[in-house]
């Protein structure tokens, strides 16, 4: 554990304020989740991901999906990343996600990447193939993104794949 030097009071609702810059280094948002953990006089607060408390469930979707499609697929948290299926290599799984991606999940809208147009996805993992990017939202919130690569342009199908797979981990995770 890293010692911050910040103190806090706690008022008298139980309350404690999380520092601006410490939010903003571990992308905290209003609305987030956390999780709460405590270890021997240490409370710990630790980021919650919807999504990763399914992921195996999810990686055997995304399997599924390459299987029957012949598509690669990432599946990501806003943290990291959760899911692979294709030729992407298993050791990104868990890998934190670029700060460009989440800039572009936080855009709530269907994204369609050209070949040579880069998707910046993780340290060492840029993609530049055509791919398209649906965020996944849960009761509103934006927990993550479906990003499905293609070996030539972007079509209908590619497209479907991904808003069928978005959509069906926010209706999984809502229920």
């Amino acid at each position: 554990m890293k010692a911050t030097g910040v103190v806090r009071r706690i008022d008298d609702l139980g309350r404690i304020v999380i520092p601006k810059e410490i939010r903003r280094n571990l992308r905290i948002r209003e609305g987030d989740s956390l999780e709460i953990y405590t270890d021997n006089e240490a409370i710990i607060l630790k980021k919650y991901s919807h999504v990763e408390s399914i992921n195996n469930f999810i990686a055997q979707y995304a399997e599924s999906v390459f299987a029957s499609s012949k598509r690669e697929i990432i599946i990501t948290d806003n943290e990291r990343i959760i899911a692979v299926a294709g030729n992407f290599r298993k050791d990104i799984v868990g890998k934190k996600i670029d700060i460009r991606l989440d800039d572009r999940i936080q855009k709530r809208n269907t994204q369609v990447f050209d070949r040579g147009e880069n998707l910046e996805v993780a340290d060492n993992l840029v993609i530049n193939a055509p791919a398209v990017l649906k965020p996944i939202a849960v009761y509103g919130d934006l927990i993550g993104a479906v990003i499905v690569v293609s070996e030539n342009a972007i079509g209908e199908l590619e497209k479907s794949i991904a808003e069928m797979t978005s959509l069906f981990i926010g209706k999984y995770l809502e229920s």
